[in-house]
């Protein structure tokens, strides 16, 4: 890493440290609330952070692209360790950003990023139409319907993170035809005020509560041609990137909090600081998060050498380990420091809620399945897989 890009990253990481202070300070309010951080997102706004992953000639920094993967995991991490909603909001937009910077046409880039950039305008990624309920029935894959005047767009869309403070809406869709979804896969972006958007408030969860993750329907938006961004498939054919990584660094960025709540408490009490079983706990963890972090570490330098499905691999594996590891934090926390901790002032035990909300984001058992595979079989595809931040190439 470069001289200056070092510098570059450790500003933003000192800006991060700065803010800290003001988004604890706010975050059970608005966990209570289940209401988006304005005030958070208006200081990463001024401190640059909303440009993560725009290109550089657009006035971005460039991460979330070859060569510059680890910069943008290391800063996702510092936020998690801050505040864990706080971090999956800026990563929701960042993704969604890089995602607009990489598919889009350079007429779409011109148009729409340097408002993005400019203004700091805010990107909600929109894709999962699982309903609330989880009944296999629920989830039905949506499809632009095609007419003279172009096409238009009506769906149901839930989990949508941001969505409520959005400026546009990022929409996973796909264009009408029999093949296989991911090869018709298509997004549309459609600005949140538009008057066939809907937002639906039915985010009353036990965990993630900031997300302000609502349901998002949207009724016969007809899409302008410049709305559509990439072409059908783009996302398996023209972007090895996937978002696993990234919910990787907020469990460890959780893990750590959780490590420095439960160190800080026992310094603070000679009788627990004394107990050989209580720095036993700590050091077992310190351990464990050591290793996870490494296996962060690594999997982002192959992401940064442009070994795509070696990183991927990578990450699946980090994944696992670090819902483990942030689950067995938040957890044996509560073991070190007592009932005492379990109280709304102290932060742990949102900490708690929201570990144990976000690692029920991907199902772990689907990830090690195809591990396992890939170690029976060979031949892992980052883009091949049925995760839940790809679609499953070659199945419909």
């Amino acid at each position: 890493m470069g001289s200056a890009t070092q510098t570059a990253q450790d500003a933003r990481l000192a800006s991060i440290a700065a803010l800290a202070p003001a988004i604890r300070a706010r975050a059970r309010e608005l966990d209570e609330r289940a209401a988006f951080g304005a005030e958070t997102f208006a200081q990463l706004r001024a401190a640059g952070l909303l440009a993560l992953t725009a290109p550089v000639e657009y006035g971005g920094a460039g991460l979330w692209w070859d060569g510059c993967y680890s910069d943008f995991y290391e800063l996702i991490e510092a936020l998690a360790f801050v505040d864990g909603p706080t971090a999956q909001l800026l990563q929701v937009h960042s993704h969604a950003l890089g995602i607009l910077s990489r598919l889009g046409s350079e007429a779409q880039r011109a148009r729409f990023l340097p408002r993005i950039v400019g203004e700091g305008q805010l990107l909600a990624s929109v894709g999962s139409e699982a309903k609330p309920t989880g009944k296999l029935a629920d989830i039905d894959r949506t499809e632009l319907d095609e007419r003279p005047d172009g096409f238009h767009l009506t769906c149901r869309k839930y989990f949508a993170s941001l969505a409520p403070a959005a400026d546009e809406l990022l929409i996973w869709t796909a264009v009408p035809g029999r093949g296989p979804y991911h090869e018709r896969a298509i997004l549309a972006m459609v600005p949140r005020r538009a008057p066939e958007v809907a937002l639906i408030d039915e985010w009353d969860v036990m965990g993630m509560r900031a997300t302000v993750s609502w349901s998002v329907h949207i009724e016969d938006y007809a899409v302008p041609a410049e709305r559509l961004i990439g072409e059908p498939g783009d996302w398996i054919r023209r972007d090895p990137r996937t978002l696993t990584l990234a919910f990787a660094a907020n469990h460890i960025g959780s893990a750590r909090a959780a490590l420095a709540f439960a160190t800080e408490w026992v310094r603070d009490r000679p009788d627990l600081a004394a107990s050989d079983v209580v720095r036993v706990t700590l050091g077992s963890l310190a351990s464990d998060l050591f290793a996870v972090r490494s296996a962060l570490d690594a999997a982002a330098a192959l992401w940064d050498r442009g070994e795509h499905d070696a990183a991927e691999l990578a990450g699946v594996k980090t994944l696992h380990l670090a819902k483990r590891v942030a689950l067995d934090a938040t957890s044996h926390a509560f073991d070190i420091c007592g009932a005492r901790a379990t109280f709304k002032n102290h932060s742990l035990e949102r900490l708690h809620r929201d570990v144990r909300t976000f690692s029920l984001h991907f199902r772990d058992e689907q990830y090690m399945l195809e591990v396992g595979r890939e170690l029976i079989e060979g031949g892992f595809h980052g883009k091949g897989y049925a995760g839940a931040s790809t679609f499953p190439k070659g199945r419909a």
